[in-house]
């Protein structure tokens, strides 16, 4: 039986809390949030005639299915108390504790970690080109970037800002529905077939992996205390998105539903 404990320390309450919000927040998603809400989609050459009718498709408010809004909101403001007495606080102490570059090295490192699930997905929707480029983009960045610390890829324009891809959004272009909307407490909004394909990336992720816990001395505390610190750090980052997509809303609760579908709608057509 596995548990919180090894020889060389115990996960801290504190760590215990954080790794409870990585292991089902899906952090990768929310900050993917912030770049798709602040990008503007650029449509082809030619089509100014019908501007007016692709702004309105592109911000009409979908069908969403919420089944369970008088529970959903209930944790909607018990995880918005949260961001607000807990996590924002904690976010900008960290912001101002932890030189930039490092914060970057370490969401690089994090990030580069998360190619199988990406490369997986990416060939589970019929995108052999994508996964290819995933895979020379592994590559570049474990060996030339230091283990993924130093994204060099940048630097090479077919690797750069390649869509990030996910189970959730596998299922999606499958044809699979997002089924009933869900806010989760201490995670926030999410959809049933995205919880599960935030399963199946958990189990794709590296740091999952069990015969990476069963090297001398790495069981549950190491990897609880590295997922804590890839939250820490992401975490100015989904304060952010939380607040871009909450701030100005005349109803916070349907402004963070409808805002969550639509970004995830449009991963799933790239």
């Amino acid at each position: 039986m596995r548990t919180f404990q090894c020889r060389r320390g115990a996960l801290t309450p504190l760590s215990a809390f954080l790794v409870i919000l990585l292991l089902a927040g899906g952090i990768g998603r929310s900050t993917a949030w912030a770049a798709e809400a602040t990008g503007a989609s650029a449509g082809p050459a030619g089509a100014a005639p019908n501007r007016v009718d692709d702004d309105a498709d592109e911000f009409a408010v979908p069908h969403v299915s919420d089944p369970f809004e008088p529970v959903n909101r209930v944790f909607f403001r018990f995880n918005d108390g949260l961001y607000a007495w807990v996590l924002r606080p904690f976010a900008h102490g960290y912001e101002k504790t932890v030189p930039a570059p490092a914060q970057r090295g370490l969401a690089n490192f994090f990030n580069n970690l998360k190619f199988p699930a990406r490369f997986v997905s990416s060939i589970l929707q019929g995108k052999p080109a994508r996964a290819a480029k995933e895979t020379g983009k592994f590559l570049l960045n474990t060996t030339v970037g230091l283990a993924g610390f130093v994204r060099v890829s940048d630097s090479v324009p077919a690797l750069t800002n390649l869509p990030p891809e996910d189970l959730g959004q596998t299922f999606g272009v499958w044809g699979i529905g997002n089924g009933p909307y869900l806010v989760l407490p201490l995670i926030g909004p999410s959809t049933l077939r995205d919880v599960v394909g935030l399963a199946g990336d958990t189990e794709l992720n590296p740091i999952s992996w069990h015969p990476i816990e069963e090297i001398h001395g790495y069981d549950w505390t190491w990897r609880g205390e590295a997922e804590t610190v890839e939250l820490v750090n992401a975490m100015p980052d989904l304060v952010r998105t939380y607040d871009s997509l909450h701030q100005a809303a005349v109803d916070p609760y349907v402004a963070m539903r409808t805002g969550y579908i639509q970004l995830r709608d449009a991963a799933i057509k790239k």
